[in-house]
């Protein structure tokens, strides 16, 4: 049988599921859950503790312990998953809807970022990412035509991370720089939001195995459905 701190972490978790208690509402006082559970306050205090370290509450010194959002998905900015495997391994689904699809002559811009030579093209790419059927991230990506000869729109619409790894290629790095902005008419329109929204945008560079680069992208998430998660050791 589980420990009574977890089955009372159980219920609470299953009531903040289901929206008993909502985004935004406190939680009983300690007190009041152990007169409600008839338990110690060192068992109350294990069960808040647990849901804090889940991300399932917060705890303000003073006001008392409140619920934070539990349907929002996570991006680990330092792990590389693809928006596909990040997505569905929270139990959300993810889909994308192709804008542009082409190939062109790279500026110098795209150039300098993929360390092409003369005369390289690239593909250029435009999704809007949708979380559970919601425009979420706005995604503009540059790739290099001679290492993937074979892209098409249709791969596109699915996991470009899925499609790389397939064509036999390892992905060992992202380099991103992330920064506010506010969107312009445009980009609020194709993600749902007013101009006076701030967006977050993020500035990668992707590296194979080998060395080689096989992106330039930038996105730009809503945070209506997304948080960031940034990790730091020391």
């Amino acid at each position: 049988m589980k420990p009574i701190y977890l089955r009372i972490f159980d219920d609470l978790f299953e009531k903040i599921q289901s929206q008993i208690y909502t985004e935004g509402d406190m939680l009983p006082t300690e007190l009041e859950l152990q007169h409600s559970y008839g338990v110690s306050r060192v068992t109350v205090r294990k069960t808040l503790a647990l849901l804090v370290e889940q991300g399932v509450v917060t705890r303000i010194k003073g006001r008392g312990t409140f619920v934070k959002n539990p349907c929002k998905a996570t991006h680990n900015a330092i792990a590389l998953r693809g928006f596909y495997q990040e997505l569905n391994a929270q139990g959300k689904t993810p889909s994308s809807d192709v804008l542009t699809f082409e190939i062109l002559e790279p500026d110098s811009i795209v150039a300098e970022k993929l360390k092409l030579t003369a005369n390289e093209r690239v593909y250029h790419i435009v999704r809007i990412r949708n979380i559970d059927g919601e425009p979420e991230m706005m995604e503009r990506t540059y790739m290099p035509v001679a290492l993937f000869p074979d892209l098409t729109l249709q791969v596109m619409m699915a996991s470009k991370y899925a499609y790389i790894e397939s064509k036999g290629y390892k992905i060992a790095n992202s380099y991103q720089s992330i920064m506010p902005e506010m969107p312009d008419r445009e980009l609020a329109k194709l993600l749902n939001v007013t101009p006076t929204t701030p967006l977050l945008k993020a500035i990668s560079t992707g590296e194979l195995a080998d060395g080689c680069l096989f992106e330039y992208t930038i996105n730009y998430f809503t945070l209506k459905q997304y948080s960031f998660e940034f990790i730091a050791t020391r």
